[in-house]
């Protein structure tokens, strides 16, 4: 199942990745991390393979499910680190998508200035016209799915005692994700703007960067991206991710170095172009 760095993701599903990192865990850790990293892990389709891992996706699970008054919020950000970090060790996705678990903040300050938090959350978001498209579709999606996970909702709640009632708890569990996810959308629609074209040789947002990497002499592309557009199988990745912020702002020639857990990866920059 193991991979060669640039080749393409892994097709299995997160199931199978998931047993293979619990043998991993000595026993104590293992107690300790697997009631959420399965969690996670049951909460997504049954076949859901690795390489529809997308940093968007990651941060919708935690934005939804990990809340600053949960007592284990911070176990559990630990669990699903380790996880996704163990993903990237092993190559069976691009990047390390641990970078998007964090624990939701909830209230905020009286008055006074207003927080770096909320200027960050009013802060435009740089994006493709691709990604933005996208977005759109996917909420036009959700708009769709709404109404019959509300009707599923009322007919499993005609069938009795609730608390025994797993439909009825799976359909309110999924309309409250689609719904999470449709005020996430929106609230980036309002905030994205295209990404400025580049004037020079240099990579922007929306950039393809072809890279050789140096130590084992193999080349690859990247196509740089926002956050909420990063996508492994499609081999378009995050300006904010390690690979990502060391490519931006790059032409042909450049060498770049960049830290990742096994050690230091050099990439030399071939050829960049714009979109």
């Amino acid at each position: 199942m193991a991979q060669n760095p640039g080749s393409p993701p892994s097709q299995a599903t997160l199931r199978e990745a998931m047993q293979e990192y619990l043998r991993s865990l000595k026993p104590d850790q293992r107690r300790t991390y697997e009631p959420y990293v399965r969690r996670y892990v049951e909460y997504m389709p049954s076949d859901f393979q690795l390489s529809q891992l997308t940093g968007s996706r990651v941060e919708s699970y935690a934005e939804s499910q990990i809340r600053q008054t949960d007592p284990n919020a911070q176990e559990r950000v630990a669990a699903l680190k380790s996880w996704f970090q163990f993903l990237k060790k092993r190559d069976y996705v691009s990047e390390n998508y641990g970078v998007h678990i964090r624990v939701r903040k909830t209230g905020g300050r009286l008055g006074g200035r207003p927080s770096t938090s909320r200027q960050t959350r009013d802060a435009p978001i740089e994006m493709t016209s691709e990604g933005i498209e996208a977005l759109r579709s996917e909420l036009a999606g959700i708009e769709a799915e709404l109404p019959t996970l509300e009707r599923a909702i009322g007919v499993a709640r005609e069938d009795g005692d609730l608390r025994e009632n797993a439909p009825y708890h799976a359909a309110r569990e999924a309309l409250a994700f689609k719904s999470q996810r449709k005020q996430q959308i929106e609230s980036a629609l309002k905030r994205a703007v295209i990404a400025e074209r580049a004037e020079d040789d240099r990579s922007v947002v929306g950039s393809t960067v072809r890279v050789t990497r140096l130590d084992k002499d193999e080349t690859v592309e990247f196509k740089l991206v926002g956050a909420r557009e990063a996508n492994a199988r499609e081999r378009k990745i995050s300006v904010e991710s390690p690979v990502g912020k060391e490519l931006l702002g790059r032409r042909p020639g450049d060498e770049v170095r960049v830290s990742v857990p096994s050690g230091v990866i050099q990439y030399r920059v071939d050829s960049v172009t714009h979109s």
